[in-house]
């Protein structure tokens, strides 16, 4: 599929006005221009809307119908099922995650090393699956939020969860992680979202001082579980490159993000969710109120927000009806749900789900998210207009018709007589 013409554009920023002939050369973009110049074997696209692929920030591959409540009372997450049945549940996802629009992924933890050997065997061609950067276990110390109080039942190989303590051991934990393909490094800094524990604060400053400094000499990025306020300061302050939730945001710590450069995945469904079944509190509802005010202020403070949720399936009696299990179309849901906050425009909610994404999703030189000459081809095309209506978005069985990833086309439903364009 060398040419797509014809098509309406949106590039990652807006949708750009008239029609346009999007060009590739390998898995790259090599021209945005006039219908007028496309060659006669062009695939017309009608007036369709052609726009980078979807890119979700906040991804757990092998979170499946797993308990909340078990997993934080002695039961550790990623110990579900063998760790073959857990990768599994990662290709599935990727497969998910394709058939929705999906073609990137920034992972927030997993088990047995899952998101490294997806990115592997994808790059192998083993599996089909989407542009990854590779997460692996929740970093955290001793007694901290998600180190069961039911000491006597930790288990000799990790789930989803390392400890350690002090700098030393924990720069030698990042490394470890490093060398088995982790690019992002997941360190639960306080508790919160929904969940209380022992003390806000789950790691030292030195100890969180150790990760960043030791992930960044590695190339890697960190991210944080972090929901005070304070602790969201301390983590900027010291270079964590991305905010996990922080139901507690104020204004100061906006303000800080916006100035470093930090990424925010405010992941709000699930908040939204809890409240909804009535598994939270008067706390917690303050909280999801003040960051549904706060989002277009940092918006319009240049933050860089991104989409992404603990999607796991754990909300409904049924997956197809669950608004987080890994499903077809669930993903997209977020971008009408962001949409619909006053203060927020659909183009910028897009923009977290592709430009702000593809930032994260690959390092310079590479370019992600963004329809523009020389980036990476990572694409879809949808039939209606996203600006308009992003809930087409979470229907992808009707308006997804065509899905490239690096370059080359792995969904195709463009109808009979409409492939190519008359000479």
């Amino acid at each position: 599929m060398p040419t797509l013409t014809n098509a309406r554009v949106f590039d990652g920023r807006e949708m750009l006005p008239g029609r346009h002939s999007v060009s590739l050369e390998g898995n790259l973009i090599a021209t945005v221009g006039d219908p007028a110049t496309a060659p006669v074997d062009a695939i017309d696209v009608d007036g369709l809307t052609l726009m980078p692929g979807l890119i979700t920030c906040h991804l757990h591959p092998d979170f499946y119908r797993f308990s909340l409540e078990e997993g934080l009372s002695g039961e550790p997450l990623g110990k579900e099922f063998p760790p073959g049945v857990m990768m599994a549940i990662g290709v599935r996802t990727c497969r998910v995650l394709l058939e929705s629009g999906f073609t990137g992924y920034v992972g927030a933890s997993c088990s047995n090393d899952i998101d490294a050997q997806l990115k592997m065997a994808i790059a192998e061609g083993f599996i089909p699956g989407p542009r990854i950067r590779a997460c692996g276990h929740h970093l955290g110390t001793t007694a901290s939020l998600n180190d069961s109080p039911k000491w006597w039942r930790r288990p000799e190989t990790p789930g989803t969860d390392l400890f350690a303590d002090g700098p030393d051991a924990l720069r030698k934990l990042v490394r470890e992680e490093v060398r088995r393909g982790v690019e992002t490094i997941k360190i639960f800094a306080s508790s919160g979202h929904g969940f209380s524990g022992r003390t806000v604060r789950n790691m030292g400053r030195d100890e969180i001082a150790a990760v960043v400094s030791t992930a960044h000499a590695c190339a890697a990025r960190v991210r944080a579980h972090v929901s005070d306020a304070a602790m969201i300061r301390e983590c900027i302050e010291l270079g964590v490159d991305i905010i996990d939730h922080g139901d507690e945001m104020d204004e100061a710590c906006i303000e800080a993000m916006a100035t470093a450069g930090t990424f925010w995945v405010p992941s709000l469904v699930y908040t939204k969710l809890l409240l909804e079944l009535g598994w939270g509190d008067a706390d917690l509802q303050r909280q999801y109120e003040s960051v549904r005010r706060l989002l277009p202020l940092a918006q319009a403070s240049g933050v860089r927000i991104l989409v992404g949720d603990d999607y796991s399936g754990v909300f409904r009696d049924t997956l197809e009806d669950d608004p987080l299990g890994h499903e077809v179309g669930c993903y997209g849901r977020e971008f009408a749900f962001y949409a619909g906050i006053d203060g927020l425009a659909a183009a910028d909610v897009l923009g977290w789900g592709t430009r702000n994404a593809g930032e994260l999703l690959v390092d310079p030189p590479a370019r992600a998210g963004v329809v523009e000459p020389g980036a990476l081809a990572d694409l879809i095309v949808v039939e209606g207009d996203p600006v308009a209506d992003p809930s087409l978005l979470a229907r992808p069985e009707q308006s997804l018709k065509v899905v490239i990833r690096d370059g080359s086309v792995v969904i195709d439903r463009l109808p009979p007589g409409r492939e190519r364009r008359a000479a």
